[in-house]
């Protein structure tokens, strides 16, 4: 009977540091403001025409795309894409990417501890690159751009095959939404085989919203 009550005993430990331990992860995951998680968002789509309007209820987020996209919800972000896109993976099969496009998109909210803050952060690399500091540019190159009178930041990295004479840019524009303290990186693939991509990523940026 002893060696049985220990069991027990030792099955309620256990038990109560997998329940508390639980909880706390939670508890600090909840604390950790982190990525926006789409998957438990609240996404709504309206067809206007050959446009699909989608909306992010719970970010007060509106994007457009054409009407016969189709999204997907990945790990930090949402990703918008042509259904005729002829490559699993544009970057890695970048030679044989000769058709269809995407986007993707991510939301980051400011995170704080003591004296730092991951948005301060963002706001104070982009002003040291838009006074020149090219250190604080972590890919190939980057610029300030001016999108519905607010300052935003573009970084593009290149890949090239010069046998071929084929290059593909991964570029991002990060935008800063001052009021809620929200951090936006839209992000696209521009292929020199693949033209149109970078009048649909234009498009995307330009009409995008948030509240």
């Amino acid at each position: 009977m002893e060696k049985l009550t220990k069991k027990i005993l030792i099955g309620v430990i256990i038990l109560l540091v997998v329940y508390f331990g639980y909880e706390l992860y939670l508890k600090l995951n909840a604390e950790q403001p982190g990525y926006y998680d789409f998957e438990n968002g609240n996404i709504q789509e309206q067809i206007q025409g050959d446009t699909k309007i989608i909306t992010e209820e719970g970010l007060g987020l509106t994007m457009r795309v054409p009407s016969d996209w189709k999204q997907e919800i990945v790990y930090m972000g949402l990703i918008l894409s042509d259904p005729y896109i002829n490559v699993e993976n544009p970057l890695r099969y970048f030679r044989e990417w000769t058709q269809g496009c995407s986007i993707g998109i991510s939301v980051e909210n400011d995170e704080k501890f003591e004296n730092f803050s991951s948005f301060d952060q963002k706001i104070q690399e982009m002003e040291y690159i838009k006074n020149g500091d090219e250190e604080y540019c972590w890919n190939d190159y980057c610029e300030i751009l001016k999108i519905k009178g607010q300052d935003s930041l573009k970084d593009v990295f290149v890949l090239e095959d010069s046998d071929l004479q084929i290059s593909i840019s991964d570029v991002t524009i990060t935008f800063f939404d001052a009021n809620k303290r929200r951090i936006y990186r839209v992000n696209s693939l521009l292929s020199t085989q693949v033209p149109e991509c970078e009048n649909y990523l234009n498009d995307f940026i330009n009409n995008l919203e948030f509240k």
